[in-house]
């Protein structure tokens, strides 16, 4: 894992080909939708659907949310989508995936790490990836079903995933990461996962996200907008008091081996106006 930059696939879905690059000057984006954003931003002619995840997914609770970032007619649209999607993509090693254009035909976008396959065969959906290390999204019918248990606001991703013929998505990760801290990471993590009672919502029996022990009632439905710093590391919104705070945050992106600085933590809502702004 390279903490000094940002990882991203992107997929050409009319040609059927991909690529895997690193980008120094996407680091200061953090993750999530302030990294959406910015690609959202390089790629917007050719409508992008972007999917990231933040430097704490798959390492501290309730840091368990997916970014989707998108046009959506004019409007630029950030979702996030729970379960296991984002451990899923820590594991690729990927910080960010990129669909450009569409494909001819209704076809299952399978990823394993940094790899793509496409597969026209439908009903074969759940034999692709490798059981216990993927996260399986289903498009075909009414709504985006991840894992079939979760799905996400609206019918947003629904419309746009149906526009580029993207019938599912199979996404597989292997790769595995050590704190660079480890001892003072189980610290923080302990430190977070006391803060349970700083959330604005309380614990049920429905399915839980990844990360996250409480299983809300609002784990199945996702999120849209809200506070961009937690949504860029990407935490759920009931958990903004805990990542909202810059310097448990600050914490925990250095237990990781992070080099950001309160100061880049600061100035990240700026710079995500700004990028917004630049956006045709």
């Amino acid at each position: 894992m390279d903490l000094l930059s940002k990882k991203v696939l992107t997929i050409n879905l009319n040609k059927k080909s991909y690529e895997v690059a690193n980008f120094n000057d996407l680091h200061k984006y953090v993750g999530g939708v302030g990294l959406g954003l910015k690609l959202l931003h390089v790629h917007e002619e050719k409508d992008p659907l972007i999917l990231s995840i933040g430097p704490l997914n798959g390492f501290f609770p309730f840091a368990s949310k997916t970014s989707i970032v998108l046009n959506d007619e004019g409007v630029v649209e950030d979702l996030y989508m729970g379960g296991s999607l984002s451990t899923r993509m820590t594991f690729t090693g990927l910080d960010a995936i990129v669909f450009l254009g569409g494909l001819e035909t209704p076809t299952v976008v399978s990823i394993t790490n940094s790899s793509v396959e496409f597969n026209l065969e439908l009903e074969q959906i759940h034999s692709l990836g490798l059981p216990g290390k993927r996260s399986t999204i289903e498009a075909a019918g009414e709504k985006v079903m991840l894992d079939k248990e979760f799905t996400s606001e609206g019918y947003i991703l629904e419309n746009k995933m149906k526009n580029k013929n993207m019938a599912g998505l199979v996404i597989t990760g292997t790769e595995a990461y050590t704190p660079a801290h480890f001892s003072k990471y189980q610290e923080a993590y302990k430190t977070v996962l006391a803060r349970s009672n700083d959330l604005t919502l309380g614990a049920s029996n429905k399915p839980s996200c990844s990360g996250c022990p409480l299983g809300c009632e609002k784990s199945r439905y996702g999120e849209i907008g809200g506070n961009v710093l937690v949504h860029s590391l990407v935490a759920c919104q009931f958990a903004e008091k805990v990542y909202a705070d810059i310097n448990t945050t600050f914490s925990c992106l250095n237990t990781l081996g992070y080099n950001y600085t309160h100061e880049d933590l600061e100035n990240l809502p700026k710079l995500i106006e700004e990028t917004l702004k630049a956006i045709g």
